[in-house]
């Protein structure tokens, strides 16, 4: 679901029923699942899935991770989001097979038409790759994608696409490595 065109920056761009069903998905996961140990990683899966999100295989949702709005979210089988991480999912957020999304690391979705005097709300998708690793409180701005088995730097900030097997750190990130392919 999109957001509306807003006709101020005051306006909130999500529809009231929307808003009513995220308010419902901070009450549950705060209360049932963010206390949660480790293996209580079954427990959170199923609540994700109720609310909408795309859950295959047995990836790992850390009980402290921040997910926005979570049927906007995907993440493929033995793939992480780590302690205190970001899902700012108010597009589309994909994490492939095996990916690593380390503490603190924020995935940031949305940003703004600053042309615009409403300051329209602007999605964008995120996807990363199969085995790719997001260091600690690394920053992927909206629309990009980090190829399989990329490494981006802690404390990055990623502000376009990262190729398959890159190795990216900086603010912003410029690739030092090459990631071995075997």
């Amino acid at each position: 679901m999109n957001p509306k065109r807003q006709k101020s920056p005051y306006q909130n761009p999500w529809p009231w029923w929307t808003q009513v069903l995220l308010i419902w998905w901070r009450f549950t996961w705060l209360v049932f699942c963010r206390w949660t140990p480790k293996f209580f990683n079954p427990w959170r899966i199923l609540v994700l899935k109720t609310f909408g999100a795309n859950l295959s295989g047995m990836p790992f949702i850390h009980s402290t991770a921040r997910i926005q709005i979570p049927w906007n979210l995907t993440i493929k089988h033995r793939a992480c989001l780590g302690e205190r991480a970001n899902a700012y999912s108010l597009g589309k957020i994909k994490i492939l097979e095996g990916a690593t999304i380390a503490q603190e690391a924020y995935l940031c979705t949305g940003t703004h038409n600053f042309k615009d005097p409403s300051l329209q709300l602007i999605t964008k998708p995120i996807t990363i790759g199969k085995n790719a690793f997001i260091g600690a409180r690394a920053m992927i701005l909206p629309g990009l994608c980090i190829g399989d088995r990329a490494i981006v730097g802690a404390m990055s900030v990623v502000s376009k696409d990262v190729p398959d097997h890159q190795v990216v750190v900086g603010n912003p990130a410029k690739k030092i490595a090459e990631r071995p392919t075997s």
